[in-house]
């Protein structure tokens, strides 16, 4: 294996070694943008091919001081992007450090024909702060270091270079022979024929009054919910990253001059969806105080401001959290699969990142996962989470990448199958839950877990089954109660002729009835005596009632017997007597 990747590294030096003799570039432009808080360097190159046959691809290198701190590199023919790729090796005879990349053309140059094409590179922390400690009301000075010439393992017949900067305010600027300096812009119109690896020290020494915002470490977490929302929490540790504030800090003349501030900057605004709800953030020390959100058609504005503002070398850390729903970030595909669509950097436009992380968890159970990625060198790796009602975890999928700038937020998508068995997983999880915590409930109270019993312990089981005969005890006198009341209502019907015959038996079987009753409610009564005497002696109290009830009853039945009647029809006596 390592004797194929020596090869492999010698082919590709060795086809890099002769492209570096296939092309001659007749003019070259650079255009070097500091601006910002980051450089651009804009190179507008014509190249001729001189081989004798079509040529496809060109090497483009940049000195060590800035391959590598290169975040995006971008080689455009009319502005129709083309393919990059690094190279593990610089080609023959580049100076110590260089690195090159190789940009392969969607159409190859004829043999002896002339292509322009722009590169363009973004190169982050490559401003040295000079002075690198600044008091409150200093004026913050950075130096950037180039190469004067284009770094090109080909011949160049004619160039020039431009510097841009932020102010007018230059300190310096080398080499001063054919330079001129027009407000913040230093040129260098004509640099003549240079042979192949030219090197000429290109330095800047310039006021640049922009704060200098660095996200040291992000981390976005996205948590899809197929219930309805999709959870984004951003993790930020932020940092001045300019000239280091030195002496004390002077609230008053932060605040009533614009020298005070210097060079930072006390809030930072974050540009979310248009359909973000339920915004929150935190941080742990208390800096973030308050914020302002703006809703728009087109976007979500929240302005996060700090409490005490971010001077050189300072720094801070923080969450922002926020909810979108699944519509316009979740979108069905063929075959049953699902497509996740979201921004794959941060939110906030004028700061650029040292390390992100950004990690997409998916519902438990999604299978068949696949990222497409918008741009190449972000790593990808694998995690789990386990939040409520997961048994097996969440997949995470983990994309890591180093050096990102702005341009580089682009939108990223995840690809993964997920079925209804899986999304109803979690509710019948919960039912079977709570089923089985109300089955446990029911056995425990169902079993005795008493070590040793006592006099109080025997006492209070002796007091729960009395209370259990009680309560069918209450069921007997409850029936009495029932006969009692039809034995009054027949009463009053012996002087209703129809009904007064069959009165004495229907006297007779509510008696009878009773007298069962009250022999059930004798053995009950004689186990309560067993078990609490005084609870017995209640139940004979209301015993006793029902039996004078009872024999009042049985008086006013007898009180109502009537003489013998003749039935004039019959010309007899048809006797009778009332119960």
């Amino acid at each position: 294996m390592s004797r194929l990747c020596t090869v492999l590294v010698l082919a590709a030096w060795l086809v890099a070694s002769a492209a570096a003799a296939d092309f001659v570039i007749e003019n070259a432009s650079r255009r070097i943008n500091l601006k910002n808080t980051w450089a651009k360097a804009i190179d507008t190159i014509q190249a001729k091919n001189t081989a004798g046959s079509d040529l496809s691809n060109f090497v483009v290198c940049y000195p060590g001081s800035l391959a590598p701190r290169i975040a995006v590199l971008k080689v455009l023919i009319k502005k129709e992007k083309q393919d990059v790729k690094a190279l593990e090796q610089a080609p023959q005879g580049a100076p110590a450090d260089v690195g090159c990349h190789q940009a392969t053309f969607k159409s190859p140059v004829k043999a002896g024909a002339t292509i322009e094409f722009d590169v363009v590179a973004t190169v982050t922390g490559v401003f040295k702060p000079n002075p690198a400690k600044i008091g409150q009301g200093e004026k913050q000075y950075v130096e950037y270091y180039d190469n004067l010439y284009l770094l090109s393992p080909y011949e160049v017949t004619e160039q020039s270079s431009t510097v841009l900067l932020p102010t007018s305010d230059v300190k310096s600027y080398s080499p001063e022979d054919g330079a001129s300096k027009s407000g913040s812009k230093v040129s260098y119109t004509k640099l003549g024929r240079q042979a192949p690896w030219a090197l000429q020290q290109l330095k800047v020494h310039f006021h640049h009054d922009k704060p200098f915002k660095r996200i040291n470490s992000l981390v976005r977490e996205i948590e899809v919910s197929h219930w309805g929302n999709i959870y984004v929490e951003e993790t930020y540790e932020i940092q001045n990253a300019g000239a280091q504030h030195t002496g004390k800090f002077s609230r008053l003349l932060y605040a009533h001059s614009p020298e005070g501030k210097g060079n930072s900057f006390p809030d930072v605004v974050a540009h979310l969806p248009a359909a973000a709800h339920s915004l929150y953030y935190k941080d742990i020390i208390g800096n973030i105080s308050s914020s302002d959100t703006t809703h728009t058609t087109k976007e979500t504005v929240i302005e996060v401001r700090l409490r005490y503002p971010l001077m050189g070398g300072w720094k801070t850390d923080f969450t922002l959290g926020y909810s979108v729903p699944l519509e316009g970030f979740l979108y069905r595909r063929p075959k049953g699969k699902l497509r996740l669509l979201m921004e794959l950097s941060t939110s906030f436009n004028d700061v650029w990142v040292e390390q992100l992380t950004t990690r997409v968890v998916l519902p438990e159970g999604a299978q068949h996962i696949k990222a497409s990625l918008p741009f190449a060198g972000i790593e990808q790796s694998w995690d789990k989470k386990f939040t409520y009602l997961d048994t097996a975890g969440r997949p995470v999928l983990v994309l890591s990448k180093s050096n990102v700038v702005p341009e580089q937020n682009k939108p990223f998508a995840v690809d993964y199958s997920f079925t209804f068995t899986g999304m109803m997983r979690e509710p019948l999880l919960l039912i079977s839950v709570f089923a089985a915590f109300f089955a446990a409930v029911a056995v425990y109270n169902r079993l005795d877990f008493t070590i040793t019993r006592d006099e109080k312990w025997l006492e209070r089981q002796s007091l729960d089954k009395a209370l259990g005969v009680i309560q069918q005890l209450t069921k007997y006198w409850d029936s009495e109660a029932d006969v009692l009341d039809r034995l009054v209502k027949l009463t009053h019907s012996v002087s209703n002729r129809p009904l007064a015959d069959a009165a004495p038996a229907n006297r007779h079987a509510l008696e009878a009835e009773l007298k069962q009753l009250d022999d059930q409610s004798k053995v009950l009564l004689a186990q309560v005596d067993a078990l609490s005497p005084k609870l017995a002696a209640a139940a004979r109290s209301h015993a006793d009632k029902s039996k004078v009830l009872l024999v009042r009853a049985a008086k006013l039945v007898s009180a109502h017997r009537r003489p013998p009647l003749c039935d004039p029809v019959l010309a007899k006596p048809a006797c009778w007597s009332a119960v």
